[in-house]
């Protein structure tokens, strides 16, 4: 029933994603004590919010719930309004929190989860200029967005190069449209390194805005062997027939709809990049940055799929293994 009614152009459905995430709510296992405590300190703007969790207890799973139900709804609306899909849907909404409850604390505000709105936002004010003659304003903005993204989670300073790939590939070559998301990008962050010099110079720690001690990485909670097994066989299952759905629908679409998602391979092999530089550092990667290009990515099979009983019963898998990774 649920991909069923999440297959449709239906915003009501969407009132579904709040029973959703506070079933994929962790428990009260070991893995999810001290959760402000395992991740990274993050930039300044995460800072004020690791403040609050401390000082006010009760608003770390308001706003965790808050997060994930607001980026599931952005990223269904981004998806759409880009013409990634052939149809709207809204399922990415519904596969997110899924993905997200795979990990350890990944239903938990992280500063690449805080930063990932500003990220949607980037992209989806970049993927509506094509087409336009003038295209400054939107690349200005778009680096500007990826900023304040920054001001959260540093590494995603790096995503600007998916506006460059995408550039490449949509446009003939400009250097000025080249160096305006740059230019915004340095805007945002030089504005905010001369507030804090001003008043809170200690806010600014570039190298400890992503350090998080290994043990506390290591501790977290590993499930049954054999849920291993069955999510590798699920996983093994969806991304199969994802790449096929997606590579039939890429073939399908005309020129605009197949640089959006050409567009939409930069920004997911980014993201890629991106975990193996936090698995580096910090021993694991941000949940955020593999379930938002997979939330997008599985829900093509879904939509495409002929028999509806199949992608429901792959769904119903899906929640189930979530669930019990959470409540295990």
């Amino acid at each position: 029933m649920l991909v069923k009614y999440f297959r449709q152009n239906q915003p009501a459905i969407l009132l579904l994603l709040l029973p959703l995430v506070l079933l994929l709510w962790p428990g009260a296992g070991a893995h999810v004590a001290a959760p402000v405590d395992a991740v990274p300190s993050g930039m300044p703007l995460f800072i004020v919010l690791r403040a609050m969790f401390t000082s006010l207890p009760w608003t770390l799973p308001v706003l965790g719930i808050v997060l994930v139900i607001g980026l599931s709804m952005q990223v269904t609306f981004t998806a759409n309004e880009s013409d990634l899909f052939e149809r709207r849907n809204h399922l990415p909404a519904l596969l997110l929190p899924l993905l997200l409850a795979f990990f350890p604390q990944g239903l938990m505000p992280h500063p690449a989860l805080a930063g990932m709105p500003f990220v949607l936002w980037a992209m989806r004010r970049f993927w509506a200029s094509q087409g336009q003659q003038r295209v400054l304003g939107p690349l200005f903005d778009a680096g500007s967005l990826i900023g304040f993204a920054a001001l959260f989670h540093l590494p995603y300073v790096f995503l600007v190069v998916v506006l460059w790939a995408s550039l490449a590939v949509m446009r003939p070559f400009h250097w000025r449209e080249y160096a305006l998301p740059v230019m915004g990008m340095a805007v945002v962050l030089f504005l905010a390194w001369g507030i804090l010099h001003l008043f809170r110079p200690s806010l600014w720690d570039l190298a400890g805005s992503m350090h998080v001690l290994r043990t506390e990485a290591a501790a977290l909670h590993s499930p049954h062997w054999l849920y291993g097994i069955l999510l590798l066989l699920l996983a093994l299952v969806f991304l199969v027939s994802g790449i096929a759905a997606f590579a039939r629908g890429y073939a399908r679409g005309i020129m605009r709809d197949k640089n959006t998602r050409a567009s939409f391979l930069a920004f997911t092999f980014a993201c890629g990049l991106l975990c193996a530089f936090s698995w580096f550092i910090e021993g694991r990667a941000p949940a955020v940055l593999v379930a938002v290009p997979l939330a997008i990515f599985l829900a093509w099979p879904l939509l495409q799929a002929k028999r509806i009983a199949w992608a429901e019963s792959g769904v119903l898998c899906l929640m189930a293994l979530a669930i019990w990774a959470k409540w295990s």
